[in-house]
This record gives C-alpha cells, structure tokens and sequence, in this order.
C-alpha cells in the first residue's frame, strides 16, 4: 500500500517537474543600443561608421531584434550615410547560455526589389569599455 502510493507520488512528481525542464537554464542577456552600436562600428571599421543608431523594433519572433541605422564609410568622405536594417537574433550556445548576434545587415537604396548587404554574418554582439583611440 504504501509503495503504491510512494510510486503514484513519484509520478506526480516527475510530471510536475517535466515542464520547467524545456525552460533556458540561463536567462536572456539584455541587448542593449551602447552594445549593438560597438558591434556595428567594430565588425568592419574600414567600411562602416554608426552615424546615427535609430532605435530597435521587436519583430513578431521572440528572441530577434531590427534596428535602422545610419552608416557612412568613414574612408569615403563625399559618400552619402546609407540607411541599413540590422538584424540581431538570440542564440543559444552548446552549454546552455545564449547570447545576441548581429546576423544581417541590409539596405535597399538600389530599389525595394534589390537588397545589398551582408545576410550571412554571425557576429558576437559584446559591449565593450571605449578607449582613447577608438
């Protein structure tokens, strides 16, 4: 009698359990405009400069953010700012903890039907302190 109810016990216990197993052991990092922006000037610094950061937009995914930024090429002077949408999305590593990304960054100055950019990055998104020659 009483293993029967140590072994219904048991169940109970397991099933109520179960659900907080598929829950991220590590909670979401922030994403915050300091960190997105140095990971933007820093993926390419040759080539791109944040003029100005707009902002993030939350897309309908849970764990993706979009930001419109202003980007010049700081080697070309006379170059007009491009306007770009950087993508970010959040990562889980093999260990658990999960991290943003820059994934993507896009423009569409040639037309709505020609994207140019870069969609194939996978860029650690990581604030760092600035120095004096940075």
């Amino acid at each position: 009698m009483y293993r029967r109810k140590a072994q219904k016990l048991l169940i109970c216990l397991c099933f109520s359990l179960l659900p907080g197993c598929n829950l991220p052991f590590w909670p979401a990092p922030p994403l915050t405009i300091a960190a997105a922006r140095q990971t933007l000037d820093r993926w390419n610094p040759q080539y791109c400069k944040v003029v100005e950061f707009y902002g993030f937009s939350q897309p309908p995914a849970d764990g993706s953010r979009e930001s419109y930024v202003l980007l010049a090429n700081p080697r070309e002077r006379a170059a007009k700012p491009v306007i770009f949408v950087a993508q970010f999305k959040l990562l889980t590593r093999p260990d658990g903890s999960r991290e943003w990304f820059l994934t993507s960054l896009m423009n569409h100055s040639a037309g709505l039907t020609r994207r140019q950019g870069w969609d194939n990055l996978l860029i650690p998104v990581q604030e760092k302190p600035l120095t004096g020659t940075e």
